[in-house]
């Protein structure tokens, strides 16, 4: 009761002078919309980091304006949005999203670090090797491509597509280096000359899943479901056997089955996964089951059920006092 008043008193008394201004300013900004021609494509800010923009930056645009009546704190909400800070609110796809070294720490806290070392060839080797199709770029930085639109509070940054010259995020690959670091791997992904459409880079090398059947040439995959927490991929593979490769984060609490029975997938290409198949025709099914999650309803039901009986036996004993140990 006392928090309802204290959020009545606050709505009443300070609602001439809240400081709100028109949510169209804080909407999913217009150029993204492009970006869901391809839907399983991911997409890049040039000059964004660590929550913050970076005019420093090889891939920044120089300087950032005032949104059109606005300024101040405002103003630059305004840009937050214009930048895509929180992408998933709009269910699109981003690789170097400041959110992703909260939930897998390691992976892209090194990957970040690697990027922000990195030179224009190398990040572009880069991004296209981890399926960014959609870049907001200055001019000088887009090779000469054409711009899709301009990018409202970005001085000189338009939105380029690089259309399906980038690695796909569901693809089948014949052939495997084993490179068993996470580090090494993410490493090799801004350099070398390696075609992640021929070869993906794997920890360890697994033996094949899913019963061998008609070798399908060329080897193909597709999504049949695709939601937060389960991906189900039909996969054909032609008689070389090969790895699908998924381009979503790498994590050991995604477990998967390949025509119904368990396999397992390996760190690929550093931040990805991938399940070696056998020639044919497979159902992969990946499913996300945390661990730490089952740990903690576990641990959750035996406290409750504790809770529970002690608060039976204190009650019992006060209703009976003979149950009450003599002094």
């Amino acid at each position: 009761m006392l928090y309802g008043l204290i959020a009545c008193d606050l709505v009443v008394r300070a609602w001439d002078i809240c400081p709100a201004m028109d949510p169209v300013h804080v909407a999913e900004p217009s150029w993204l919309s492009h970006t869901r021609a391809d839907p399983n494509a991911r997409f890049y800010v040039g000059g964004k980091s660590d929550g913050t923009l970076i005019t420093m930056d090889v891939d920044a645009t120089r300087a950032y304006e005032n949104a059109p009546g606005l300024k101040g704190s405002a103003s630059r909400a305004a840009l937050n949005a214009q930048a895509a800070f929180y992408p998933s609110a709009w269910r699109t796809r981003e690789l170097l999203s400041y959110d992703l070294p909260v939930l897998w720490p390691r992976s892209y806290t090194l990957m970040l670090d690697e990027f922000g070392k990195r030179t224009g060839a190398e990040r572009e080797r880069f991004l296209d090797r981890t399926g960014v199709r959609y870049r907001v770029l200055p001019t000088r930085r887009a090779g000469g491509r054409r711009a899709i639109m301009p990018i409202p509070q970005f001085s000189e940054s338009f939105l380029y597509d690089w259309g399906n010259t980038v690695t796909p995020r569901l693809s089948v690959v014949a052939g495997a280096l084993v490179v068993p670091t996470e580090g090494e791997q993410i490493d090799a992904l801004f350099g070398g000359d390696w075609d992640t459409r021929a070869t993906v880079m794997i920890e360890r090398e697994p033996a094949p899943a899913g019963a061998p059947g008609a070798a399908v040439s060329p080897s193909t995959a597709r999504f049949v479901a695709d939601r937060s927490n389960r991906v189900t991929v039909e996969a054909g593979v032609d008689a070389r056997g090969g790895y699908l490769l998924l381009l979503d984060s790498y994590s050991n609490d995604w477990r998967v089955t390949v025509d119904g029975r368990e396999s397992a997938a390996v760190r690929a290409n550093g931040l990805f996964r991938a399940v070696r198949l056998n020639p044919g025709t497979h159902v992969v099914d990946f499913v996300y089951r945390p661990r730490a999650l089952v740990a903690g309803a576990a641990l959750s039901l035996v406290a409750l059920l504790a809770a529970l009986w002690l608060g039976l036996s204190a009650r019992a004993t006060a209703s009976h006092p003979w149950l009450r140990p003599h002094q």
